[in-house]
This record gives structure tokens, sequence and C-alpha cells, in this order.
């Protein structure tokens, strides 16, 4: 099973690319198409590395490493990048990897803990 190609999750990361760029005013916004192209990076990285994971144990310090980077890459945006409508995409491509892998229910939302955004 390949995280990175899971249908559900590529159309998520699609959508939220296209949001964020989108949303992007010249001298108004505080974040750049350079920010959105980091924070899918950190997602994509994110999916790669739990892919290979065999413990509930190790998949959660991933999740919480991607939403420690994620907090810190909206901060450094002055806490534009990441909107309600990106923090429920995001927790919903993490919620539904960790899902896939049988780490945590569909439901369950595994970045509260760590999350600033």
């Amino acid at each position: 099973m390949n995280l990175n190609e899971n249908v559900e999750i590529k159309g998520t990361i699609e959508s939220l690319k296209t949001g964020m760029i989108e949303y992007i005013e010249p001298g108004e916004t505080e974040y750049t198409e350079k920010d959105v192209e980091k924070c899918i990076e950190l997602l994509n990285n994110f999916l790669t590395e739990l892919q290979q994971t065999e413990t509930k144990e190790s998949g959660m310090k991933l999740v919480e490493k991607v939403v420690l980077k994620l907090n810190k890459l909206n901060e450094k945006c002055e806490f534009e990048l990441i909107e309600t409508d990106q923090r429920e995409q995001i927790a919903d491509i993490i919620i539904l990897a960790g899902n896939l892998k049988g780490y945590n229910e569909r439901n369950e939302d595994i970045t509260e803990e760590w999350r600033e955004w």
C-alpha cells in the first residue's frame, strides 16, 4: 500500500495546494507559493515515512513530528498558511494515513495533542 498514491489522500493534497495558492494575494498574504510547496513536501514526506513504520508507536512519533513542523511553518507565515479549511484537510490526510496503517480510527483526531493550527 502506497499512502502517497491513495486516491483520497492525493485528492485532498491537490485540493489543499490549490486552495492555498488561490488565496495568495501578493503584498497582503503572509505566505508565498514556496511556503505552500514546503507544506505539501512535509505531508508527502510524512506519508512516505509513515508507510515504512511497523508499529503504532513509531507512527505516532511521525504524526507528532509532522504536526510540530507544520506548526513552525504556519508560525513563520504569521499563522495565515493554515486556516480552518486547510486545518481540516491536513488533519484528514494525517488521520486517514494513520487509519490505513491501522494505527487509529477514522474519526480519531491524532493531531490534536500537538496541533496549534
